[in-house]
This record gives C-alpha cells, structure tokens and sequence, in this order.
C-alpha cells in the first residue's frame, strides 16, 4: 500500500449515475471508500451568519481543494483510477513524509469536523459563534453605532428567542460591558 495525493475536480458531480451531485472532492473520496480504500478529503466547517438571520449556519469547505489523499493497494490502483471526477496524475507520497506530516494534518483536520459535527447535532447555538474572544467588532446600528465592541462570548438567555453577542463596548472613555443582537455587529474590517 501507498499513500497517493490525488487530483480531483472541484465541481459539483455525482459520485455515481444517478446519484445527489456533491462537491468533486466528495464524490471520489465516497467513490474510493466504496472499493474499500481508505480515503480522505479533510473538511473544514465553519459557522458563519448569513444575510438577516440570527443564527449562523454551518459551512463544509474542502481544506485542500482539488486534492484527496489516499492510501491505494497496489492491486486496486487501476480499478481506483477510473473514479468519476479524478484526474489520472497522481503523486506518491512516500511513507515517511505520509507518517510525519500527510497523517497527523488529515487526524487533525478530522477532529476539527468532529467536534463541529458535534455541535451541528447538539444544535449548540453559542458554541456555533463566528467570533473569537477579544476580536473587535463594529456596532452597525441605534444609538452606539459606528463604535467599536470587543467580544467576549454568546449568550442565550431562556426568555430570549435568539442568542445574544455579550461584549464590551467602547464608551465613556473605556470598555462598557453589554449586549447586541448578532444582526446589529460585524467584524471589525
């Protein structure tokens, strides 16, 4: 067996006849799980807050697009190669660099997508923030808009119907704690 960096299109393609088309990446890594070879198109997921709604959504990306990494057999390459949406060049990655630096980053990268899937299934609203504590916001409306706030974690009450932004904003010549609703602050630009 051999680790292999194959080259995939990005498009959307069904991984077989008939099938839900799906990002290129995908559909061979599914195409290649399917002959029994171990494959990997490391996902990131990030929780990003889409036009006026309040809460983010999740976002699945390819980590590295137009690749897929894979540990090939050397009796089912041919039959590997024939996937739907893969390129026939390929790189062999030799076993001490698929040790060193190709296994840890897939390892990493799938415990990344665990734990976001993790939160997807919990349905963890202030888990799924798109801010980072301390990062700097603009307040975008009312009487403190055009200030800056500071960051420091989602909150959502039981009375409340959506999770709130807790922060400190910029006024009376320091940093006053408070609240904003997610539409009214955007990253700081």
């Amino acid at each position: 067996m051999a680790y292999y960096a194959l080259i995939t299109t990005s498009r959307q393609i069904p991984a077989w006849p008939g099938a839900e088309k799906e990002r290129g990446e995908f559909a061979v890594e599914r195409q290649l799980g399917a002959l029994g070879i171990e494959a990997h198109a490391p996902r990131k997921i990030t929780f990003k807050r889409q036009g006026k709604r309040r809460h983010p959504d999740p976002i699945v990306e390819v980590l590295c697009p137009n690749y897929v990494f894979a540990d090939i057999p050397d009796d089912k390459f041919f039959q590997a190669m024939r996937c739907r949406g893969l390129s026939s060049t390929t790189m062999r990655i030799s076993e001490a660099e698929a040790r060193r630096h190709v296994q840890p980053f897939i390892a990493k990268a799938a415990e990344k997508a665990a734990e976001a899937y993790r939160i997807i299934e919990a349905n963890d609203r202030a888990a799924m923030c798109q801010y980072e504590p301390g990062e700097l916001l603009e307040v975008l409306t009312g009487p403190l808009a055009g200030r800056l706030a500071r960051f420091r974690k989602m909150v959502h009450h039981a009375h409340d119907m959506h999770p709130s932004l807790e922060v400190e904003i910029e006024a009376f010549g320091g940093w006053v704690p408070g609240q904003l609703d997610p539409i009214d602050a955007k990253r700081r630009a």
